[in-house]
C-alpha cells in the first residue's frame, strides 16, 4: 500500500494505494551520486514504493528497493507502472518514460560534478522542458517540489491524452540534432 507522503497534489489522494516511484540513472559508466543522494535524503516524501536503479553507483537506502541494472522489459514495466518517475537526462530514458505516458522529473547529469563528459544533457532536458512535458530541475535538493510539480503536470495530462503523439515527434526532431554530432 502506498504511503501518502508530502508530495501529493490535491486531488490525487484517492488514488494513492496504487503510487510508487521510479528513479533511474542509466547505464552510464560515470557516477551519479547527486542524484541519489537526493533520493535518500526524499525517499519518505516520494511516492512509495521507490525502486532505484543505480547503475555504476555505490547505492544503499533502507527506504529503497534497489537493483543496478535491468533488462529493457524490466525497465518498461518500472516506467510504466510508476506514478512519478525520475531520471537522468538520457534521451532513451526521456523517451520511454514519455511513450509510457509520463512526465518524468528529469535531472541533467553535469560535467562540474564529473558525471558526464559534456552538458548535453542540459540542453536535451531543457529543450523538452519548454513543451512542458519534463520537469527539470538541476538543484537537487529542490527534488521534492519538482515530484510535486510533476505528478500534478501528470494529472492534468492524463486529461489530454491526444497531445502525446505529437511530443514523440517533438522529440525525435530534437534528438536528429545530435545525431552525427561528436561528443
Amino acid at each position: 500500500m502506498g504511503s501518502l507522503g508530502t508530495v501529493f497534489p490535491q486531488g490525487m489522494l484517492w488514488w494513492a494505494a496504487d503510487m510508487s516511484t521510479f528513479v533511474t540513472v542509466g547505464n552510464a559508466t560515470q557516477p551519479f551520486p547527486r542524484l541519489l543522494h537526493a533520493v535518500v535524503a526524499n525517499a519518505d516524501r516520494l511516492p512509495q514504493p521507490v525502486t532505484v536503479q543505480y547503475g555504476n553507483n555505490d547505492f544503499s537506502c533502507e527506504k529503497c528497493q534497489s537493483v543496478a541494472f535491468m533488462d529493457m522489459e524490466q525497465f518498461t514495466l518500472q516506467l510504466t507502472e510508476a506514478t512519478l518517475v525520475v531520471t537522468h537526462a538520457g534521451a532513451g530514458s526521456i523517451i520511454h518514460a514519455i511513450q509510457a505516458g509520463k512526465v518524468p522529473v528529469v535531472v541533467p547529469r553535469r560535467t562540474e560534478y564529473g558525471e558526464i563528459i559534456d552538458n548535453h544533457q542540459i540542453e536535451f532536458a531543457q529543450s523538452l522542458a519548454t513543451e512542458g512535458r519534463v520537469i527539470i530541475t538541476q538543484d537537487v535538493t529542490r527534488l521534492e517540489f519538482a515530484a510535486k510539480e510533476a505528478l500534478a503536470r501528470q494529472e492534468r495530462l492524463d486529461q489530454q491524452p491526444e497531445t502525446r503523439p505529437r511530443l514523440i515527434t517533438l522529440i525525435s526532431e530534437r534528438l536528429s540534432y545530435y545525431r552525427g554530432k561528436k561528443f
